[in-house]
């Protein structure tokens, strides 16, 4: 079952991946066509993708691919907890209510770090190839009269959206089967999935071991303890004590949550 389960995890986070990039992308893309670059001289190109990259867009990107992918792996979570209780207690309406509900609020909570991070190094971006061609002898015209050429080009910021996707997937998926077991009717427990290949991260390379952390089973409402780090799920931007995560413990993080039905000791499946 869990075989099961992780090979059919990873064939879904390629595809979320790649959804996500795609959707990081464009956004993106949108943010930067907005800039005047007709407007800008040398000396203040800077003030003018600081002002026009704004933080609303960016954390408008992260908006749209949280409700995309965690609406599809929210359902499919919710799917199967349904097989689990041979029941319809899990309703896909109920479950999109209570995940658009809770999810610009919670982006707000846990997704501000991240967004900064990812607006300052686009920023970044946008200004070395602003600063490459003044120094490679052009005018701001000619930088400006390239620039839509350049931003359209279907490579534009695609690795870097790529490796922000990476991440934000298993957030956004771990995040969503949460919602989808809190709406269930039934009490749960959750299970880490580790990959299990050479990617998983291992100690001693890595802080964070991973491959150890396959098949550990807490209920619902506790937290994993990953070498002495407490974190709801893979992935979770912040502990339960409200600090960051560390970088080392969720960054490029491959690893799923399954949601297991509670039973006690009769196998009789425990309700809320």
């Amino acid at each position: 079952m869990i075989q099961v389960y992780r090979r059919n995890w990873l064939r879904l986070k390629d595809k979320y991946d790649n959804k996500a990039r795609i959707i990081f992308q464009s956004e993106f893309r949108k943010l930067a066509l907005t800039i005047p670059f007709d407007s800008m001289e040398e000396d203040n190109y800077q003030v003018f993708t600081e002002f026009y990259i704004n933080r609303e867009g960016i954390f408008d990107a992260y908006l749209k691919v949280y409700s995309e992918i965690g609406g599809i792996h929210g359902m499919r979570v919710g799917k199967e907890i349904n097989k689990q209780i041979k029941k319809k207690d899990f309703t896909v309406d109920a479950f999109l209510a209570e995940f658009q509900r809770r999810l610009s609020l919670w982006l707000i909570q846990n997704g501000g770090q991240r967004i900064t991070s990812v607006r300052s190094n686009y920023i970044s971006y946008v200004n070395e190839i602003i600063a490459k061609g003044i120094e490679d002898g052009k005018t701001i015209r000619q930088i400006a009269s390239g620039m839509t050429k350049v931003i359209n080009n279907r490579n534009f910021y695609r690795w870097q959206a790529l490796r922000i996707a990476r991440t934000e997937t298993t957030t956004a998926s771990n995040y969503a089967a949460t919602v989808s077991s809190k709406v269930s009717g039934v009490l749960m427990d959750k299970v880490w999935i580790s990959s299990q290949d050479s990617r998983t991260r291992r100690t001693p390379k890595s802080k964070f071991d991973h491959a150890t952390m396959n098949q550990v089973r807490v209920a619902l409402e506790e937290p994993f303890n990953v070498n002495g780090e407490l974190i709801m799920y893979a992935g979770a931007p912040f502990t339960p004590q409200g600090t960051p995560t560390s970088a080392q413990n969720i960054i490029n993080c491959r690893c799923s949550i399954a949601q297991v039905v509670r039973r006690d000791s009769n196998g009789n499946i425990m309700r809320t």
